[in-house]
Order: C-alpha cells, then structure tokens, then sequence
C-alpha cells in the first residue's frame, strides 16, 4: 500500500533570506530559481511589515510548471504588468537612411537594436521593427522576428518610391514591438522618428538612434 498516496508531492523549492527582505522592506516580481529539479522557476514577491526579527531562512515550495499563473478575473494583467518596462534612455536601433537620387528611392537599412527593455527578463523579448512612411501607415514594412534577444541582429534592408521634391514632406516612424504572444496586442518595446527634410540624406545617415517609450502598439 502507498502511504503517501493523497499527499502532495515537492516538486521543487527555493529559499529567501528573509533578513535580507526585512532590510529592504519588499521583494516585488523576482524569478526564482527552483532546487532539487533539472529546471523551473517561481515568481515571488514579498512584503514585510511589523517589528519581530526571525534568523532563520523562509522555504517556498510551489508546484513545477511551464505555463505562467494568470488571475482568473484579467489573466493577463499579471504578465503584462511584469513584462512591460518603461524604456527610459535605454534601447536604441542602429540605422543607415540613404536617398537615391537617380532611382528617387530612399533605402533604409535596420542593422540592430541594443538594451532592448525586458533584455534582463528570465524570458527576453522576441524584438522585431515596423517601419512607417508617414504621414499614414499605408506604407509598412517590417524586418523579421528575432527570437530571445535583447539586443538583436536584423541587417535587413527596406525601400520606398518617394518622388525627390516630396521627400522633406515625410518621415519614418520606426517601432521595435515584442512578438510574444501573451497579448492581444504585442508590446511596444520603443520608437523613434526620424524626419527626412535632412539635407545629408542623398549621402546618407548612419547612427544609432535612442528609442522612445509609447504606450501600445497601435496598429
């Protein structure tokens, strides 16, 4: 007969120094590696509040699985809170914009994206780029998704028919978005506008371009 039959089995633990959480007063969002197993992880937070002093070490036992926990009432809430980071001055896109007079092309090549927000994440963001001729969206391009990368390689090149006297009369929207599929709506990691009135264009425009914070994906 199996004693153990209807008990709960450990599939895992992991352990926090609560000193340390005392000392910081919280412990909010933080991926915590399970021992005792080949692999899975949990994620914790806590809050300490109160005047007692305990030395001992806290054990956090919790079921191994692959699939995230979601709230029942909004299952996305959760991750999307944790996913989503501000970008602040980190994340840029390294471009080179060049017109061709003789094809009245203008040729816009994405090499790569560095810092990307979610870079230092258990699970980074699988980054792509849409490229926008504006004003409207109905000249879209976008380079192909690079899987698990914070600062990901696209060396892809775009280009568009745009008459020479209209050039200085548009701009290039760029936005670098999460492919994840936890959304509805895939995550905006950054964006940038780069107008063309720059009379250096027909030479062309290479740099590394600081990416902006927007709040979603709009289309």
């Amino acid at each position: 007969m199996d004693h153990d039959l209807g008990k709960d089995e450990t599939l895992g633990i992991c352990t926090f120094d609560l000193r340390k959480v005392m000392g910081d007063g919280t412990l909010d969002n933080v991926w915590a590696t399970l021992e005792g197993v080949k692999s899975g992880r949990v994620l914790v937070s806590m809050d300490f509040s109160g005047s007692g002093y305990n030395d001992s070490l806290a054990t956090v036992e919790e079921p191994l699985t692959d699939a995230p926990t979601y709230n029942i009432e909004n299952p996305t809430s959760h991750v999307d809170t944790f996913r989503r980071r501000p970008v602040g001055n980190q994340g840029k896109i390294r471009l080179n914009i060049l017109y061709d007079t003789n094809k009245e092309e203008l040729k816009v090549f994405v090499h790569e994206a560095a810092n990307l927000p979610g870079s230092d994440l258990p699970d980074p963001p699988d980054p792509y780029v849409k490229i926008y001729l504006m004003p409207g969206k109905k000249k879209k391009k976008k380079t192909e998704v690079v899987k698990d990368n914070g600062s990901p390689m696209f060396n892809e090149e775009f280009d568009f028919n745009i008459d020479h006297e209209d050039v200085p009369k548009y701009y290039l929207k760029l936005t670098v978005v999460d492919k994840k599929g936890v959304f509805a709506k895939s995550p905006v990691l950054g964006t940038v506008d780069i107008y063309l009135d720059n009379p250096g264009l027909s030479h062309g425009l290479a740099d590394w371009y600081p990416l902006e914070d927007m709040d979603e994906d709009s289309d």
